[in-house]
């Protein structure tokens, strides 16, 4: 939770929301295609598995005043060129683009992370196209190491520690 935003689990009510979100060709222009309405539920069934499983996912970002659902941000487990990382992602719908929501529930999930889970690093895997993440995850503090194949594509991997993000 931020002063602005509740960030939480997503649910089966939340459905209507993702399958909109993700059908969006603006907002999975950085992915393989927009997810059909059958992508959509597998898509949130795996979060409810991640949240059984690991313990955390992506969550559901909320306006804290109307309610309205945002976009999705959290922490995922990942398998990055046979390594296990620790991936911070987010996707923010198109209408609220560049009104810092993006930056500000990656903030929390990064502060989750290191405060709650105890983790040593972060990482964000994003392709080299997509600017506006990479510009998110500088404004994180998160730094450009190498670029990885993650799910056939190359991926720059952005990282931060816990001693860079406590500083």
């Amino acid at each position: 939770m931020t002063d602005r935003l509740n960030i939480r689990e997503m649910t089966d009510a939340d459905l209507p929301f993702l399958k909109q979100m993700l059908a969006n060709v603006n907002v999975m222009r950085f992915y393989p295609h927009p997810l059909s309405a059958e992508e959509a539920e597998a898509w949130l069934r795996r979060q409810h598995n991640r949240y059984a499983n690991d313990g955390h996912g992506l969550w559901l970002v909320e306006d804290r005043q109307t309610g309205a659902s945002l976009g999705q941000v959290g922490l995922v487990k990942q398998q990055v060129e046979e390594k296990p990382m620790i991936e911070l992602g987010y996707m923010i719908d198109e209408p609220f683009w560049q009104t810092g929501i993006a930056r500000e529930a990656g903030q929390a999930c990064l502060a989750y992370g290191f405060e709650q889970m105890k983790l040593d690093s972060i990482c964000s895997l994003i392709r080299p196209e997509n600017i506006p993440s990479q510009r998110t995850a500088e404004s994180l503090g998160m730094r450009r190491g190498e670029i990885v194949t993650f799910h056939t594509a190359e991926h720059w991997r952005y990282h931060i520690d816990l001693p860079r993000f406590a500083s």
